[in-house]
């Protein structure tokens, strides 16, 4: 495995942690667990956006751009 893609595993892995004390937290009602998955969320926000969203969201921006073009093209 690459650097880039055990990087990436890394962060994928913590979105998955963070998401599991979540759910714990809910169910146990910690809001100890709570206060931890919200602080892996922030850093995964902070740290790895490039790395896991950007991509996508340029898509999806993208996408609407084209959809807003087409919808003033609709109604002209």
């Amino acid at each position: 495995m690459t650097a880039g893609k055990s990087v990436k595993a890394f962060w994928i892995f913590m979105v998955f942690l963070g998401f599991i004390l979540l759910l714990l937290g809910f169910f146990t009602g910690d809001l100890m667990m709570w206060v931890v998955a919200l602080l892996i969320g922030l850093l995964v926000r902070y740290c790895a956006y490039d790395l896991l969203f950007k991509k996508y969201d340029q898509k999806v921006a993208e996408i609407r751009q084209k959809y807003t073009q087409r919808k003033e093209c609709e109604k002209k």
